[in-house]
This record gives C-alpha cells, structure tokens and sequence, in this order.
C-alpha cells in the first residue's frame, strides 16, 4: 500500500474518532485546550500575530484561544484559500469581526481586513502522532505555506483522541512544533507538557 493509500484509509477511521471526541465534550476539550495554548503562547512576544482557523464539523474549535489570545495583547488571523496548489494568505480578524464565505465552506476574513505573516500557526487536524506530524485532508495548503514561510511556529490544535501511532508521511509533509489538547501539550519527540502545569 502506498502512503497515498495509507493516508486515504487513515482518514476515515480518523473522522469517525473525532467525530466521536466532538459529540463527547466539545466545549470541555476546548476550554481546557485553551488554558494550555495559552501556557505555551506566553512565551511569545505581546503584539506577535497567532494564526487559527474557523472551525468545520468537527475540528476542536480555537475561537476560545483566540479571543483570550487578543485579551492578553496578542493579534489574531484566519487563512484564506487564495487559490488552489498555493500556499495560504492570512488576514487580521478577531472575535467579532466580519467573515465571508471562503473554498471549501470555510470562512474568512474579507480582502479589506490587513495581510499578515503570523508568528505562529493554530491548525486543525483529523490525527497526530508522537512526532508530531498531522494528517489533513490532503489539500498541502499548510504544508505549501510553511514550506513558503519556514520561520512561522506550527501547533496542531485537537483532541487527545486523534493521537495515532504513526501517520504516513511524504517528502513534503512538515511536522509541528507541538499539538495542543485538552490533556497539555504533546512535543516532538513524545515529550509532554503535563495538564496538571
């Protein structure tokens, strides 16, 4: 089986665990997973720029982060699919600010809002493993745009759940700096930020 195959097969049985996760405790995972982001956002400089995403059916929603994150001096933004094969843009936006409709049923900022290059990315993800690399949907939106802009931080943002053995990679995928759940913060290298921190 190809990795292709392999990433294809994973997919499924990944939004169905999600699917599951989300159903369970939803709100609880993301008002946990928020204390923890911002634990590990307090080592960035106020006024940096943090990347999030809107979230879609199942994805552990970010939008609790984001606006504790604009609380504590911090910008926030969203991406938007300039086109296909390309790697993300991203524009200023804050709980409460406008949203129009974006590819693939998404929502993002309008083309007034100002572009940015954030400092750190918040991504969503359908599994993870202990070294960090996500499965998505196979779209390589986010592995374009790291891929482009090397220097941005990128932390997956999911349920404990979603944690695989091993996710299938290929010469493009980018792994993470960490995946911040409801449990902590998971590190590469299967080193953990306790919750009870």
């Amino acid at each position: 089986m190809t990795v292709v195959e392999q990433k294809r097969e994973m997919r499924f049985e990944a939004q169905r665990i999600r699917a599951g996760a989300f159903e369970m405790y939803a709100l609880e995972a993301a008002e946990k997973a928020t204390h923890h982001g911002l634990n590990l956002f307090s080592s960035f400089e106020k006024n940096a720029v943090i990347g999030a995403y809107w979230p879609m059916e199942s994805e552990l929603d970010p939008r609790l982060l984001m606006h504790a994150l604009v609380r504590q001096g911090y910008r926030t933004c969203l991406p938007v699919v300039a086109k296909k094969n390309s790697p993300l843009i991203f524009r200023l936006w804050q709980v409460g600010d406008p949203l129009e409709e974006g590819t693939f049923g998404t929502q993002h900022p309008p083309a007034e809002a100002p572009e940015v290059i954030p400092n750190a990315l918040i991504v969503p993800l359908l599994a993870y493993d202990a070294d960090c690399y996500r499965l998505g949907w196979g779209g390589g939106f986010y592995d374009r745009t790291l891929a482009t802009h090397s220097e941005i931080k990128a932390f997956g943002f999911a349920f404990g759940a979603q944690i695989v053995d091993h996710v299938p990679r290929e010469a493009h995928d980018w792994p993470l700096q960490g995946v911040i759940t409801e449990e902590g913060v998971i590190l590469p290298r299967k080193q953990h930020v306790s919750a009870l921190q």
